[in-house]
This record gives C-alpha cells, sequence and structure tokens, in this order.
C-alpha cells in the first residue's frame, strides 16, 4: 500500500444545516488513517479530505467525489476511507454503484467505523465482480461516444455558423469561422492519452514516450509526430483532473437525505 490516502466525508442538506456531521467523519478518518499509518510502519501518510455538502440529485452533481477519483488517478491514490457507507448514499443500490465503481480502478475503500475493505468484499463475491468488468466495458463506450458528440458538434459548428440557435460572429484572419475551445489532442485520441499515462506510471520519460506513441503508430492532432511537449500537456491535463479517465460514471437519479 502506497502513502497517500484520500477521505471522503459527506453530508445531506439536512445535516449540513443542523451543522452536523463534518467534524465527526473527519475525526474517525484521520483516526482510521493513522492507524494504517502505523501498521504500514512509515513515518507519514498524506492525506487529502474531500468534502460534499448538501449533495441530492444526480451523481453527476457530485463535484468533490469526481474531484478525488481524480486526484487519486493523477497521483497513484490506492486507498480511500469513508466513516460507513451510508456517507456514500443512503440509498442500497447507489452505494453498491460508488462502491463498486471504486473498486474498478483499483482502490481499497475502507469503512473507518468497521475497518471493512470494501472494494476486496466486492471482488470476493463473483456477481459483483462481473459488475466490475462490465462497468470498465461500458466505461469504455462511453468515453468513444463523448469524444464522438463533441467531435461532431464542432464539425456542425463550422458547416452551419451556428451554436445553439444563434449565429457564430467571430472569424479568423482568413475570414472562416473560429471556433472557440480547440479540442485537446486528449480529446481527440482517448487511446492515446491513456497510453501516455500508463508509459509515465512504468517511469518512462517525456522523450522516451514520445518514442514509444510514434513507434506504435499514434499520431498527433494534426496526424504527424508526436513530441515530448505534447506528451507534457497531456499529462499537465491529467494530474489537473482536465483529462479525467473516470468521466463515465453513470448519473443515477436520487433522493438522499
Amino acid at each position: 500500500m502506497g502513502n497517500i490516502i484520500s477521505g471522503y466525508v459527506r453530508v445531506s442538506s439536512r445535516e449540513q444545516i443542523n451543522g452536523t456531521g463534518i467534524e465527526r467523519q473527519i475525526k474517525a478518518i484521520e483516526t482510521f488513517a493513522e492507524n494504517m499509518r502505523t501498521n504500514m510502519r512509515t513515518p507519514r501518510i498524506n492525506l487529502r479530505i474531500f468534502t460534499e455538502e448538501g449533495i441530492s440529485g444526480t451523481v453527476e452533481k457530485r463535484p468533490a467525489f469526481s474531484e478525488m477519483i481524480a486526484y487519486a488517478d493523477a497521483n497513484d491514490c490506492k486507498i480511500i476511507i469513508i466513516e460507513d457507507m451510508t456517507r456514500l448514499a443512503r440509498e442500497l443500490l447507489l452505494q453498491m454503484q460508488l462502491a463498486t465503481y471504486i473498486a474498478s480502478k483499483e482502490i481499497d475503500l475502507y469503512s473507518a467505523n468497521t475497518g471493512e475493505n470494501i472494494s476486496k468484499a466486492i471482488y470476493d463475491d463473483p456477481m459483483r465482480k462481473a459488475m466490475i468488468q462490465m462497468q470498465g466495458v461500458f466505461s469504455e463506450l462511453e468515453r468513444s461516444t463523448m469524444v464522438k458528440r463533441m467531435i461532431g458538434g464542432r464539425k456542425i459548428q463550422h458547416e452551419t455558423g451556428m451554436r445553439n440557435g444563434k449565429r457564430i460572429e467571430a472569424r479568423d484572419r482568413k475570414g472562416k469561422i473560429r471556433i472557440e475551445g480547440r479540442p485537446r489532442l486528449s480529446e481527440i485520441n482517448p487511446e492515446l492519452a491513456l497510453r501516455v499515462i500508463e508509459l509515465h506510471k512504468k517511469g518512462k520519460t517525456l522523450y522516451g514516450t514520445a518514442k514509444i506513441l510514434n513507434l506504435e503508430g499514434f499520431k498527433s492532432s494534426t496526424g504527424g509526430l508526436i513530441y515530448h511537449t505534447q506528451v507534457a500537456i497531456i499529462l499537465k491535463d491529467w494530474r489537473k483532473g482536465v483529462f479525467n479517465t473516470t468521466k463515465a460514471l453513470d448519473a443515477v437519479e436520487y433522493q438522499d437525505e
């Protein structure tokens, strides 16, 4: 286990109004993390706690959860601590969806109250393990669909000169319609971005990564060679969470008080 640990704290609207819950959850997480540090026999741990306040609606409206997963991706964080499963959600179905999603990222989810490794329990259950594998398939499909939709939308804007029913006035020096938000290389080619992250985690340098990508047949946005500067941009976006390999989590409606 590494010494980078995340904690997830969530309070509902009612708890937020009453001013209860946050301090208790943080204390439980910090105590559990300190016990882990002792067991790991490491002089220090890097604990970062993400707090969700007054959240209800869809999973997509959980900014702290999304930020935590992006942080875990970027920093190779393999441990997340919650006070208990109700901090993920009140409803059992949503609890299992979020816990299974975390397990699919090869992250150990611990309950501070019970000490249980929830991710291990999921992997030990054949049915739940199958759900993890299925989620990986649907995540890749969603990423591909999202990129295709984004590129298609920009193409329509260029052809029609319209955005959201309104004419686009901005034009470049040649008089062509200028569409803000030029697609990034990680948007155009998610497989390339994922390969960059994989090579980075294996300790490859920027130059070494670019060389491997070119040998494997990857191309830049203009169809040319990949350079170390492009690799650096992808890694920079990834660390900031701009490029997030976890965006495909399904939105599930729930009312969670």
